[in-house]
């Protein structure tokens, strides 16, 4: 009787003992596992696009600058409003002043226009053209004795390769096949082209003041010539 108590205790003991190491494991099953894995880093921005704005930006600013430095370096120049033929005085009425990007060149600022008026043009000078520091000369080109002459050449009466500012030529009077030499040296003092309704060639000569009249009323009747004698420089400038 007393052995089966016995046994039976030490069944109880055990069935309570393993229960137990059962609640043990159970436990330790339902208990959170740590997680030995690194923590997710954060999604990365878009660096590209972040270096493309910086960029947009930056070059923007560059270009704003420097439309702003061209700008301030724009200065008011001289500028023709009429005609002027070689040998004629500026006046005041032929010049206006105009904006150009103007740094390093031989134009004439705005705030030289009092010391512009009076002076000779040393070439013919056509309304829009910028005045230059070449173009003109404080002496008056029209030598001491001498007259300037226009004339109307028609075709065939001067070189085909033309006439400019500077040259010197020989005019001829023409007629019944001879030529008479009226002056060996004039000077070409301006030179365009004629009215649609005339043709040819329009011309100024510096000649002596003595053969002035002969000059102008042979070119009157329209029996001038002209014969290249050399290419010259423009007038103002010794040749």
């Amino acid at each position: 009787m007393s052995t089966n108590t016995g046994a039976t205790t030490r069944d109880g003991v055990a069935d309570r003992r393993r229960a137990r190491d059962a609640r043990g494991l159970q436990s330790a099953k339902g208990s959170p596992v740590a997680d030995d894995r690194l923590p997710k880093a954060p999604r990365e921005r878009r660096p590209l696009l972040a270096v493309l704005a910086v960029l947009l930006i930056v070059g923007g600013a560059a270009i704003a600058g420097l439309v702003a430095l061209r700008q301030d370096s724009r200065v008011a120049v001289l500028q023709l409003a009429n005609d002027v033929p070689a040998g004629v005085a500026v006046t005041d009425e032929d010049l206006v002043t105009t904006q150009v990007a103007a740094e390093g060149t031989q134009l004439i600022g705005a705030g030289s226009k009092d010391q512009v008026v009076g002076q000779f043009a040393r070439v013919s000078l056509v309304a829009g053209q910028l005045l230059d520091t070449t173009m003109l000369s404080e002496a008056t080109p029209l030598p001491d004795g001498s007259v300037a002459v226009g004339a109307s050449l028609a075709d065939g009466r001067m070189p085909a390769s033309g006439l400019q500012p500077g040259d010197i030529v020989q005019l001829v009077q023409v007629g019944d096949g001879q030529g008479q030499v009226l002056v060996p040296d004039a000077r070409v003092s301006s030179v365009r082209d004629g009215s649609d309704s005339s043709g040819g060639t329009v011309a100024t000569f510096f000649v002596d003041t003595e053969v002035g009249p002969k000059v102008a009323a042979v070119a009157a009747d329209g029996s001038l010539a002209v014969t290249l004698v050399k290419r010259g420089a423009p007038v103002g400038e010794d040749g």
